[in-house]
């Protein structure tokens, strides 16, 4: 009988033992695998959070040398300007000829167009136009300034219950679309410009669309840094850093639209 429960005993140890062998290296394993898991997981959190630091004072830097123009184009080309009606009204009053009074005219108005032009650039290149009226009112500034340059038609549409997004979104929102218009003016030759905003109840969706002449976003977006298209890259990253994304349609012949949408924002 002793016997047999000494047999019981060491088979149990021998079994328990083998037991070990087998799972200790499986266990080894698999928490080697969760701690390289664990490290691939840190070290995408910290490369995410370098480009978003990076991409964020790129940002900064942006705003602040448009600040900077804006600045400029107010106080030193806006009092050129200004100088140049007072002359134009003196040169006015001393003209005799009614045709060349009616020059003189008609390139005061032209000026004077320019000036109201030029502030009210100056004012959609300062961020705090943004701060202070929001994001609704400096597209409409923006819109009014392509639509009085009669290079293409220009239209905003909106949708939904207006919310405040936080300034930060608003003036990087701002700039996405003005690079989108930019775009849209300089390669599309597009006739008509259409903005359209859309405040949902579980985000916010901002859509560029133009009926020009389009492109391959596949090669636009593969081309390197200092080529033409490139552009398009900053307008994924900067939905990225706003924790949104950017979809972009287009091809040749068919215009183009920029779907850039963001979360609800949780603190308003």
């Amino acid at each position: 009988m002793q016997s047999l429960i000494g047999e019981i005993e060491i088979v149990s140890i021998a079994t328990v033992f083998l037991l070990l062998i087998t799972v200790a290296p499986i266990a080894f394993v698999m928490m080697h695998q969760r701690q390289y898991v664990r490290y691939l997981q840190d070290k995408e959190q910290m490369k995410n959070l370098y480009q978003r630091e990076l991409l964020q004072s790129q940002i900064e830097i942006q705003n602040q040398t448009l600040q900077q123009v804006g600045n400029d184009l107010h106080d030193n080309i806006g009092q050129l300007l200004t100088v140049v009606v007072m002359q134009l009204n003196e040169l006015e009053d001393e003209v005799v000829e009614p045709a060349w009074q009616e020059e003189v005219h008609q390139t005061r108005t032209l000026v004077q167009t320019i000036i109201s032009d030029v502030r009210t650039l100056s004012k959609t290149l300062d961020h705090d136009t943004v701060r202070r009226f929001g994001l609704l009112p400096s597209l409409t500034l923006e819109l009014e300034r392509i639509q009085r340059t009669k290079r293409i038609h220009a239209e905003l549409t909106t949708l939904g219950e207006h919310y405040p997004l936080g300034e930060q979104t608003e003036i990087v929102l701002l700039r996405m679309t003005q690079e989108s218009i930019n775009n849209a003016l300089k390669h599309a030759q597009a006739k008509n410009l259409h903005v359209f905003v859309d405040f949902k109840a579980d985000s916010f969706a901002l859509t560029i669309s133009d009926d020009g002449r389009g492109f391959s976003v596949t090669e636009a977006t593969a081309r390197q840094l200092d080529e033409s298209g490139a552009g398009l890259s900053n307008l994924y990253r900067r939905a990225g850093l706003l924790g949104g994304t950017c979809v972009i349609t287009s091809a040749p012949g068919a215009g183009t639209r920029i779907e850039i949408r963001v979360p609800y924002p949780q603190i308003r």
